[in-house]
Order: structure tokens, then sequence, then C-alpha cells
């Protein structure tokens, strides 16, 4: 059946047509950038294929250290064994008589039984993801290489790791592709727990070692939430050289947001430039004089923001008075022009110092009031960072290994990397940025396989979780993902498997999703593992970019290929179960729908998408631009309390609505 509304020539041509401007410009670049990831990847391969005969037998001492750590990691899973109800259970199926033994086994390790054991601790049953076991199991794997290395078949074992990364490596410099990179990262592991080939595992994860998110946020978007016109009219009552002075000011202007260039972290200033005019009356015994002022006022607060704290430096502030004589009364009965001349020199000689006083004094005003009113939104973006952004991600262990902010004249940018220490991050720099987005996020499908594999890897999911976790965020439960006994689709359970459990595949215009599994579970019958897979080509929709699913979700054992050979019954049983609910999880056409926005940036969106892009290096790009609202400005007055509520919702908006909007995506994506 024709899946796909729009022939894929026709839909290539409107994409370039609409996107071509980026695309020639970012095309010398890429290919440098490109080319040069090819060359390093040739030298490391050929590095690897040297390295075959660098085999180093393991001593006696990593051996001891191998027990010693096994030893330690069994104590936290006894503990947990002789609490539970199935400990006898758990301790029969791991063989506990085993593992004790090569525990205290030291450099006697026998590497078949270490074999043995690994396999069962990496099994797909429940509860092995506990992080008692998991531990255990780490532990025992590192033991099981340096005993193969020691005395097992660990040189052939090293030659045919290297020859497999010097492959992937060779396959990756010719595709471009960084799913090529595939076979690499358990690769590197297994070195590394066997102490082998250290110079080819550190080039090749310097190779990969770019930062894979990219997040930029235009000043444009912000600055509607602090932006606000100053209107005031406000009494005065003041003693300037002994004289009393009473009248009325009015003081109008603006606060604006306004990043500041700098490398280091994020800096902005909230800067009111306002002028006050005032007119007052001052009386000294016979003498009352009426004047007009003119006080240019300028105020900044300048806010820092790292990846670890948000921080204000004091109110700056300046004030230049000009004042001018509007009236003199003179109440007197005789000597008016005597005193009106003397007052009139004596007005004059004081002037200068009058008006410095005034200024000395707005500009104390003002520093004590910005401070004041922005100090409350300072506290609020700081607690709202710690407990909605920091807090929350490293709770989840999605906080990125490398984190850093900075700001130009016009942008926001966020750069980090998330990749553990057996994962590969980016080897190239992501495409370039629609320049009138003004969201953009660059996501290398690194961050992505590396979050889901830490959150999904060996973890069992059941129907019960997925409908709990909608009723606690308020969510309806997918259709997909429910149960439906006419159509087959029972109550279900899946075991994802350890390494890549799901992954994001990225080409040209084209993105693959793979969900992997170790064990599917379908009402009462269990069944093998299976892979899903499922490809989009980037289009462009009468709304904006669409996915369009291309041909039928693909259902096959791990590792089968067309022709090998015929699947069992079981398998064709499962497929069919599983064709039937992954045609609905993957719908045929996915429309991306406009990024609401809330609180003071509502004026701003909802924002349209505007850049779509996937690229063969795992490049993913998608960018925002304004709305047809376009943003207004709010009339309101802004030294007031909802100023500081304009400054704290930028605060929010600057972290919680990017950054961890990504994040959270992405950990829903993952439970």
């Amino acid at each position: 059946m024709q899946r796909n509304p729009v022939s894929a020539p026709s839909r290539g041509r409107r994409l370039v047509a609409r996107m071509g401007g980026w695309l020639v410009a970012g095309a010398a670049v890429t290919a440098v950038a490109d080319d040069a990831a090819s060359r390093r990847f040739e030298e490391i391969a050929g590095d690897a294929a040297r390295a075959v005969g660098s085999f180093r037998p393991v001593g006696e001492a990593s051996l001891d250290a191998a027990a010693s750590n096994l030893r330690s990691a069994l104590v936290p899973l006894d503990a947990l064994l002789g609490r539970s109800k199935s400990g006898a259970d758990w301790r029969t199926y791991l063989d506990w008589p085993a593992l004790e033994g090569q525990a205290s086994s030291g450099q006697a390790a026998d590497p078949r039984v270490l074999r043995d054991l690994e396999k069962k601790l990496g099994s797909p049953e429940m509860g092995l993801d506990m992080p008692q076991f998991v531990r255990v199991r780490k532990a025992v794997t590192k033991y099981a290489e340096l005993a193969d290395a020691a005395r097992g078949d660990g040189a052939k074992q090293f030659s045919d790791r290297l020859d497999k990364l010097s492959s992937a490596l060779l396959t990756a410099s010719a595709s471009g592709q960084a799913e090529a990179l595939a076979p690499v990262a358990p690769i590197l592991e297994r070195l590394v727990e066997s102490g082998q080939a250290p110079g080819v595992v550190a080039a090749i994860r310097g190779a990969n070692s770019r930062p894979n998110i990219h997040l930029e946020v235009a000043e444009d978007l912000l600055a509607p939430a602090v932006n606000r016109p100053v209107d005031q009219v406000q009494p005065v009552d003041d003693v300037v050289l002994g004289t009393r002075i009473r009248g009325t000011g009015h003081t109008t202007g603006n606060v604006r947001l306004d990043f500041v260039p700098s490398g280091e972290k994020a800096v902005f200033d909230i800067i009111l430039g306002a002028t006050n005019i005032s007119h007052t009356r001052g009386t000294q015994g016979p003498v009352t004089v009426n004047s007009r002022g003119v006080t240019a006022i300028d105020a900044r607060r300048r806010i820092f923001l790292d990846e670890f704290n948000v921080a204000a430096a004091p109110v700056e502030a300046s004030a230049d008075t000009n004042s001018t004589v509007t009236g003199l009364g003179i109440n007197a009965r005789i000597g008016k022009r005597l005193i009106r001349r003397i007052a009139t020199k004596k007005i004059a000689e004081s002037k200068a110092q009058a008006e410095s006083i005034a200024e000395g004094k707005a500009r104390d005003r003002i520093r004590t009031q910005f401070g004041e009113q922005t100090e409350p939104a300072v506290a609020q973006m700081r607690d709202q960072f710690q407990q909605k952004v920091r807090g929350p991600l490293q709770a989840r262990g999605l906080y990125p290994e490398s984190f850093h902010m900075h700001t130009t004249d016009r942008h926001l940018r966020i750069v980090a990397r998330k990749s553990l220490a057996g994962q590969l991050a980016a080897f190239s720099s992501p495409p370039a940025a629609n320049a009138d987005n003004i969201i953009t996020a660059q996501i290398h499908e690194s961050a992505v396989n590396n979050i889901l594999e830490d959150k999904l890897g060996g973890k069992v999911v059941t129907q019960d979780d997925v409908a709990r976790i909608a009723k606690e965020q308020n969510l309806k439960m997918p259709d997909s993902l429910g149960s439906d006994p006419d159509a087959e689709q029972k109550t279900w359970a899946i075991t994802f498997a350890k390494y890549r459990p799901v992954t994001v595949a990225a080409s040209e215009s084209r993105v693959k999703v793979t969900v992997r599994g170790d064990k599917f579970v379908s009402g009462d019958r269990s069944f093998p593992g299976m892979d899903i897979a499922a490809v989009y080509a980037v289009g462009q929709g009468p709304k904006g970019p669409v996915l369009i699913r291309e041909g039928n979700v693909q259902i096959n054992p791990a590792g089968f290929k067309s022709g090998d050979r015929k699947l069992t019954m079981a398998e064709t049983s499962l497929r069919r179960i599983l064709q039937k609910r992954f045609d609905k999880v993957f719908k045929d056409a996915i429309e991306i729908e406009p990024l609401p926005l809330q609180g003071e940036l509502a004026s701003v969106g909802p924002l349209p998408m505007n850049q779509l892009q996937s690229r063969k290096d795992g490049w993913l790009v998608a960018g925002w631009r304004k709305g047809p609202a376009g943003g207004g400005v709010p009339t309101e007055v802004v030294l007031s309390e909802r100023f500081v509520d304009s400054a704290a919702d930028t605060g929010k908006a600057m972290f919680r609505r990017v950054a961890a909007k990504v994040a959270e995506r992405i950990n829903t994506a993952a439970e």
C-alpha cells in the first residue's frame, strides 16, 4: 500500500527549496569536517590493525584486584537476598557457591565458570536490572575478561576485537554514517576491562568526544518576558539645601533584556532606561521657587548563569539632572525687587550643587528600588534552576557529563556532552541553524541513544508501568499501548536489550527508530527477542515539517537477514502480534505541532517549526521561529510586583522551557 502522499522527488524539491539557504551555506564546512573525520577514522583503523600483535597477558595483581572487587559487589547482593522471600531461589539460579568460589579464587579464576555466571546475570529475567545485581554482573564481566587474558583465549578475542574495530572504523570512514560505529563502544569497554590496547581506545574515544547537544535560544524569545514600558507618577517630598521641595514626578521609559557576549558563562543585563520630569515648588522665607527638573535615569542588573548556579551583580545606576526655574514668587510687602534679585543670584549659584544632590538621591533611590525589585526574581530563577533543571536531571541520571553555557549579543547557547565512560559522543560539528530560528536544538543521535541505553538497557517494562506513568503525569494512556482482545492485543511486557535498547539512526533526510527486545510477553505467552524498526522521511506538509513513514514497520529476530533462513512458527506468531501493535505506535505520518509557550512568553508563541533536518553523521536539527503573534509588549507599569514575576518567568523560560523541555521529552520516551 502506498503510504506516502507526496512523492519522494517532489518532497525533496520542496524541502530543498525551503531550506536551500543553509544547505548551501553549510555545504563547504560540512565537507571539510566529514573529510577530517574520515581521515581520522582511517588512521585509527590502521593503528588498530597494527596493534593486533600487542596483546599483553594479565598479571597476578590484576586478577587479585578483580576478585576483591567481586567480593565487595557480593556483599550488598547477599544482604538483599537475605531479606527477600525469593532469595533462596535467586541463589540457586545464580549458582551462589560458584560465585563465592570464584570471588575467592584470585589468580586461580576459571574463565569458563565466570562466563557462565556472566550469562546468567545478563539474562532477561525480571529483577536482574536491580543495582545490586548489575554491580555483581559488571564485576564478573571484568573478572572474566582478565581471566581470559591471563589463561584463556584472550589473545584470540583481542585479535578478533581489533579486527571488528578496524572494520567498523573503515565503514564509518567510507560512509560518513554515525550508525556504522554501533559495534565500537562495547568492544572498547571489553578492551578497557582486560587492560588491552589503551592507545587505540584513547584515540577512538578522543575522535568521538565532541559535544552532542547544542541548544540556542534567541534574545528575541526571552525579551518579551522582561521588556516593558515604564510610566509612573509619584509625589515628590524632599529637602534640598535646607529647602522643602514638594510636587510630582513623572517617570517614563522602559525596562529591557540585553544579552552580553561572554564565552565563560551566560550573561545578560536587565536594563532600565527612563526619564523623570518633575514639577516642584520650594519655599524658603518669602521666596517660592517653581521648577521643572529633567533627570535621565539609567540602571542595570547583570545576571550570570553557569552549570552550577544563577548569580547577580549589584545594581549599577546613574542619573543626570537638569533643572529650570519656571516661576519665582515673593511674598513680601516691601523690597520685592531686591529679594528677587538676591534670590535669582542664590538660585544660580546653588543650581549645580542642587542638581548634584538631586542626581545623587535619584541614583541611590533607583539603585535601591531596582535591586529590591530584581532580587526576588534572581532568587526565584536560582531556585527554579536547582529544583526544575539541575536537580531533576541529576536525580534521573540525565545531567550531561559536560555542560557549558555562554552568550553572544543575540543568543544564549548551551553546549553539552551526554556520554558515560563506556559510550561515544559526536565525531563532527552540527549543521548550521536557520538564521530566523528563535530556538534551535541540535541533537546528535549519540546523545539520545546514550540516554536511552542508560535508562532502558536490560530493563523490563510492562503495560502496567506505562499506565502508571501516564496516570502520574495526568496523560491519557495511548491506545496503541493498551489492550484490545479483539485485535489480539493482550497485556504486554518487554525486556529491553542491554546494549542499544532503543536507538535513533540519522541519515540524509531520514530517521530510523529501532526497538530491541530480548524478550516479549503477550498475555500468558512468552516470546524470544525481536528488533522492531521504522524509517521516517523528513518532508514538508501544509503546516510545516512532517515525518512520513516509509513502508511497513520492520520486525525481525536480532541479526536476521532476509534469505538467511525461514522464521520459526513462534517468530512468525510474534511478528504478527507485534506488527498490529507497532503499526499503531509508529504512525504513518507525524505532523510537528507548533511549540506552545506559557506565562509571559505566551505572546511570542506558539512557535511553528522552521527547520527539521537529519544528516548521515548522526545530527538531528530542529528549529522554531516566531509565531504570527509576533510578541507584543504588555502595556503595564514595570516597577512593581509584576516586574518580579516577569523576570522570574525569564529564568524559567531560559532553562525549563528549553533545555529541560528537551531532556524531559527524552526522559518520557525512556520511561
